[in-house]
């Protein structure tokens, strides 16, 4: 029995040796010294973290001061604003002015057979006075003609005082007689006839004619018309800067008379 025992009491023994053993060896290692380079190589980098961590600060912080000088300036803006707009508020009139009437200028109304600018108007078919003829003619305004013509008979070359002169009987299906007229010659012209294929050389003259209130010095071309329903045709070059046509109309212009011919 005490053999027994005291077995126990080594076995025990034995037990709480080995515990104390194992419990040792589980502590944790030594933590390892730092050398005195090792750590003035941290404390440097240390220095730089919180240099760099100081710079960024102050970048941040002079933004910051920008940022309040725009926005007091802008505030002071706003303020200077507001107080015109008040300024001139307070100097407004109790009720809205009153509309003005401004009286408008009449313009003034074209005369008799003229255009608002002042250009002769004329219709299709209008009577003209010649001069050199002391007599009126109808005659047919005609914008697809460049020069005007009027009716030729017996046409004849002629030298006046060292110049050519062109002598012609103007004669028309409604007229009795004919009528002799001599006027200085101008230059020739060629034609081409629409029913022929020849060029046909006609001479021009320069006559002194009278349309409406209208006196002008014209060239017309020589031909005899006698066939045609008009003695005379006013060309473009006629009309041009100084008539404007109305094709719906005729005889706008009253027929000149003598009494008229100044």
């Amino acid at each position: 029995m005490n053999d027994m025992k005291s077995k126990l009491k080594g076995m025990t023994l034995l037990s709480l040796l080995s515990l104390g053993g194992c419990v040792t060896m589980e502590k944790a290692p030594p933590v390892p010294t730092l050398t005195l380079a090792e750590l003035r190589n941290e404390i440097n980098l240390s220095e730089q973290r919180l240099q760099t961590s100081m710079e960024q600060q102050q970048k941040q912080y002079v933004q910051q001061q920008h940022l309040l000088v725009q926005l007091n300036t802008d505030v002071n803006n706003m303020k200077e604003s507001v107080n015109k707009v008040g300024s001139k508020l307070e100097h407004l009139p109790p009720e809205p002015p009153k509309p003005m009437a401004i009286p408008t200028e009449k313009c003034q109304a074209p005369s008799q057979g003229h255009t608002v600018d002042g250009k002769l108007l004329v219709g299709e078919a209008e009577w003209i006075w010649v001069d050199a003829a002391n007599d009126a003619f109808q005659a047919r305004v005609d914008t697809g003609a460049t020069t005007s013509s009027i009716s030729a008979q017996d046409i004849t070359i002629f030298e006046r005082n060292g110049k050519n002169w062109v002598r012609f009987f103007l004669s028309h299906q409604e007229m009795d007689d004919k009528i002799q007229i001599e006027a200085p010659l101008v230059r020739h012209v060629r034609v081409r006839q629409a029913s022929a294929d020849d060029l046909d050389r006609r001479p021009v003259v320069r006559l002194a004619v009278r349309i409406g209130d209208m006196t002008e010095k014209a060239e017309f071309t020589l031909k005899d018309r006698s066939d045609m329903a008009f003695p005379v045709l006013l060309g473009r070059e006629f009309l041009k800067d100084i008539a404007v046509v109305d094709v719906a109309r005729e005889y706008i212009q009253p027929k000149p008379k003598l009494k008229d011919v100044k």
